[in-house]
């Protein structure tokens, strides 16, 4: 199997400045005066953060306990409000999928193809399971099942208690491919799961046995690239309706009891969706950030002030829209017509560039140390931030 990370190639792109390249430069940020006061409460450095990869671990909260893990292995449990280290572990496995908590367990995929499960409390490893490829997408469970993505295709559905195989569903390929994974979603004793080749599918939770099969996107172009299609995007369930959007392909609402589409619209994006009772938000594959209407996928708004940023999913704290993008700056924007609101940028004194970072802020069109790839998330009324080195942080906002 072959397998491109499209990002990768573009950012290599433009940072060769020895030739002309057809590839724009990210939008620069224009003066902005933040219409809220934000306020960062704590960072502290959880290991190394991801390297040179393009992962996604996102930290979890449980309670007043976070947890975050970074590439190599290493765990950390801390207090949320006060940042102190309640229990950490250095597992020796590289980890490329994860976190998710369940049942006071913590559950993580590694490069070589483990599904790892550890008590949340104290982190010790309660089992390890190897499937049959690498684990890109945080695995789920579920009246006593784990499931698991890997990237060759197959949705593995394990014994909760001691990891051995119940059930697996297996799916080809295409030759090319993002470097990405979307993550199985349990919802009512179903397995949600999108494919690489633009399918969405159901399966039971209890046996994997597939329920249902819908086709999202179909491939179209005149080479390979340009036929990439990949559900890589994690699928949103809401009530009875599930979200899912594609690379070069579409978004949609499809009914989950069914697979019947309910509307769909071209559209690209391997970012992520946020859906609300009244809209869906998702970012699309240039650094738009949309609100759409949820019961017919029509626009209410589209804010392309971030263009080529390289956004992260839209996620909600209370009437903003927060997205992070590859240079380090969280935005906020307002819910109800999309307007930027305020910025911070991670990892500074105050939340703005110094004069000599101001200086160097042109020297590379993309700053890979700076990127946010998590995106930021709210949890006991504070948002959450983890960048590329680990940096993580936690701040409050005030009107």
């Amino acid at each position: 199997m072959k397998v491109l990370s499209v990002i990768t190639v573009f950012m290599l792109l433009v940072a060769c400045g020895s030739s002309p390249s057809p590839v724009l430069p990210p939008v620069a940020l224009t003066p902005l005066e933040n219409k809220i006061k934000i306020t960062r409460l704590w960072k502290f450095t959880a290991g190394e953060g991801v390297g040179e990869q393009f992962l996604k671990l996102k930290p979890v909260i449980k309670r007043n306990t976070g947890y975050v893990a970074d590439y190599k292995g290493y765990i950390r449990a801390f207090n949320i409000k006060t940042k102190d280290k309640i229990w950490d572990k250095h597992l020796n496995t590289p980890v490329s999928g994860g976190l998710t908590y369940a049942n006071g367990k913590l559950i993580l995929g590694s490069s070589k193809g483990e599904v790892i499960v550890l008590r949340a409390k104290d982190g010790e490893i309660l089992w390890r399971s190897q499937l049959s490829s690498e684990i890109l997408s945080s695995p789920a469970l579920a009246k006593g099942i784990v499931v698991a993505k890997t990237i060759d295709g197959r949705v593995y559905g394990l014994n909760a208690k001691n990891g051995k195989q119940r059930w697996v569903y297996d799916r080809s390929v295409p030759r090319l491919t993002l470097r990405g994974s979307s993550a199985p979603i349990i919802s009512n004793d179903i397995v949600i799961t999108a494919s690489d080749s633009g399918k969405l599918s159901a399966l039971i939770l209890q046996n994997g046995k597939l329920l249902w099969e819908t086709t999202i996107a179909v491939a179209k172009g005149r080479n390979e690239l340009e036929r990439v299609i990949d559900l890589d995007v994690d699928p949103v369930v809401y009530g009875d309706v599930i979200y899912t959007v594609g690379y070069q392909g579409r978004l949609a609402a499809v009914k989950i009891d069914s697979g019947q589409l309910i509307w769909s619209r071209d559209f690209s994006s391997y970012s992520g969706i946020y859906v609300d009772a009244y809209r869906v938000y998702i970012t699309d594959s240039i650094g738009q950030v949309w609100a759409l209407n949820r019961y017919n996928g029509s626009t209410l708004w589209r804010q392309d002030k971030l263009l080529r940023r390289q956004l992260t999913a839209p996620e909600a704290q209370d009437e903003y829209i927060v997205v992070g993008d590859f240079d380090g700056y969280i935005h906020w924007l307002n819910r109800e017509n999309g307007k930027l609101i305020a910025r911070y940028l991670m990892n500074s004194s105050f939340g703005i560039l110094s004069e000599e970072e101001s200086e160097q802020e042109n020297e590379l069109i993309y700053r890979k140390w700076n990127n946010i790839l998590v995106t930021p998330f709210q949890s006991k009324n504070m948002l959450f931030s983890l960048d590329r080195l680990g940096n993580f942080e936690a701040y409050k906002i005030q009107k």
